[in-house]
C-alpha cells in the first residue's frame, strides 16, 4: 500500500492561479497572546518549477498525536504505532513558508476557528486552495485547552532556545454543556482579537510576530499588509467547534459580512436565541453525512431564515472530510460505508465555499474549474436539510 514507502509525499496541490505561501505569527509573550498561521497567495507561477524545500512538514509530531489520542480516549503508544506505519517518511503541504507576500490586490480576508482537536495546520488544504484563488486565511490555533496540542512562549529567551510553555487538549465528557461553553466564549473572543488584529494590522500598527527570532530569513513581513486588506469583506469560517465559534463571533462583530459553518458542532450554543437573531450575515453550511444528530439539525435549521443562508450536505462523506488527515491516512469514521474519494468530496466542499465567497465578495477570481466540479459531482451534493441515505 502506498502509505508504506518511503518515499516523501504532499497533501493534494490548489489549483488556483498563484502558489500559496504561508507562516505562523504568534503574538506576546503569554498565553493570552495569539496564534495563528497565515495562508496567502505569492507572486510565484504555478507553472514554475515548484520548491518542494520550501514547504512546510505537516506530519504531526509526537505531541499532537498525543494530544488526538487524548481527546478520542486512545492510548497515545496505540495511535504513535499507527502513524509510524502511515508516516514512512514525512508529509509535506504545498504552500511556500515565509515566501513574501502577494499585494498586488487587496486581500479579501477569511478567518478559520478549528475543530476540536485539531490545530492550525489541519485544514491546509481548504486554506492552500483558498490562498491560490487570492484570499488570505488566518487559521487561529485555539488556546482554550481544544487544540489537541499548542504552546507559548514566556519570554525571548524561551524563543531563542525554543523552550515551549505546553497547552495541552483537555477531556471532557459527552453533555457537559457548561464546559462547552465556556471553551465556546473563550474562542470566540480569540477570533474577536484576530479580527482586531487585522483591522489595526491595516490602519498600520504593526505587532512584532515573536516567532521572527526563529526564522530571520524569511520574506514574509507583518509591514507589507499596512493598507493591503480589504476590510469591507471580511469573512468566518469554521469546522466542527470551529463552526459554532464562528456563529457566536458573527452574532457580536458586524465588521465580519459573512460565514461559512463547515459540519458545525452545534451543542456549545445549542439554540440560543440571542446567537440566532444576533446573526444578521449570509451564511453557507456545508454538512456531511454522518454527523449530525436530530438536535444538531434543529440547532442549525434555526438560522436558514432567507436567500441568503445556503445548506448542502456532500454524500459519502464523513465527519473527517473537512480536515487533512484524510488525505494522508484515509477515513477512520464509518468503515463500512461507501464513501467518496477524499480528493472528490474536497473538491466539492472547495467549490461551495469558492461559488459562496465569489457572489458575496465579488471577488474576480477564475472558479470555472470548480463550477466544472460542482456540476459533474451534483448527484453528490444534496441542498438543505434532505437526508436520501436516511
Amino acid at each position: 500500500m502506498w502509505f508504506f514507502n518511503n518515499k516523501s509525499t504532499h497533501l493534494p496541490k490548489p489549483q488556483g492561479k498563484y502558489v500559496p505561501g504561508c507562516v505562523d505569527v504568534m503574538l506576546d509573550y503569554s498565553k493570552e497572546g495569539l496564534f495563528m498561521r497565515l495562508y496567502y497567495p505569492t507572486s510565484s507561477k504555478q507553472e514554475q518549477t515548484p520548491n518542494p524545500s520550501k514547504w512546510p512538514v505537516w506530519t504531526p509530531d509526537d505531541d499532537t498525536i498525543d494530544g488526538i489520542s487524548q481527546a478520542i480516549f486512545l492510548k497515545p503508544f496505540i495511535l504513535r504505532f499507527i502513524t509510524r506505519l502511515f508516516y514512512a517518511s514525512k508529509v509535506y503541504s504545498p504552500a511556500l513558508f515565509g515566501e513574501k507576500i502577494n499585494t498586488e490586490n487587496k486581500l479579501k480576508c477569511i478567518i478559520l476557528s478549528h475543530g476540536y482537536a485539531s490545530n492550525r495546520y489541519f485544514y491546509s488544504v481548504i486554506c492552500n486552495e483558498l490562498a491560490s484563488r487570492g484570499y488570505l486565511v488566518a487559521a487561529i490555533e485555539h488556546r482554550d485547552n481544544s487544540s489537541c496540542f499548542t504552546y507559548y512562549y514566556n519570554s525571548k529567551e524561551d524563543v531563542e532556545n525554543d523552550v515551549k510553555t505546553p497547552i495541552r487538549v483537555r477531556q471532557v465528557h459527552v453533555g457537559h454543556y457548561m464546559e462547552r461553553n465556556k471553551q465556546v466564549n473563550h474562542r470566540a473572543d480569540e477570533c474577536s482579537r484576530l479580527l482586531d488584529f487585522l483591522i489595526r494590522l491595516n490602519g498600520g500598527e504593526v505587532p512584532f510576530n515573536i516567532l521572527d527570532d526563529l526564522n530571520k530569513n524569511l520574506d514574509f513581513k507583518l509591514s507589507d499588509l499596512v493598507g493591503r486588506l480589504d476590510l469591507d469583506s471580511l469573512t468566518i469560517a469554521g469546522h466542527s467547534f470551529g463552526g459554532a465559534t464562528a456563529l457566536l463571533v458573527l452574532s457580536k462583530r458586524k465588521e465580519l459580512k459573512r460565514g461559512i459553518l463547515l459540519d458545525p458542532w452545534m451543542f456549545s450554543i445549542k439554540g440560543e436565541k440571542s446567537i440566532v437573531e444576533g446573526t444578521t450575515q449570509p451564511l453557507l453550511f456545508v454538512n456531511t453525512q454522518t454527523f449530525h444528530i436530530s438536535a444538531n439539525v434543529k440547532a442549525m435549521e434555526k438560522y436558514l431564515i432567507n436567500a441568503d443562508r445556503h445548506m448542502f450536505t456532500i454524500v459519502g462523506t464523513t465527519h473527517e472530510t473537512h480536515t487533512d488527515s484524510v488525505h494522508v491516512m484515509g477515513y477512520w469514521l464509518n468503515w463500512f460505508m461507501k464513501k467518496l474519494h477524499p480528493k472528490i468530496a474536497i473538491d466539492i466542499n472547495n467549490g461551495l465555499m469558492l461559488r459562496f465567497l465569489k457572489h458575496y465578495t465579488s471577488h474576480d477570481e477564475n472558479i470555472e474549474d470548480m463550477e466544472k466540479c460542482l456540476e459533474v459531482e451534483r448527484a453528490n451534493i444534496v441542498p438543505g436539510l434532505t437526508r436520501p441515505w436516511a
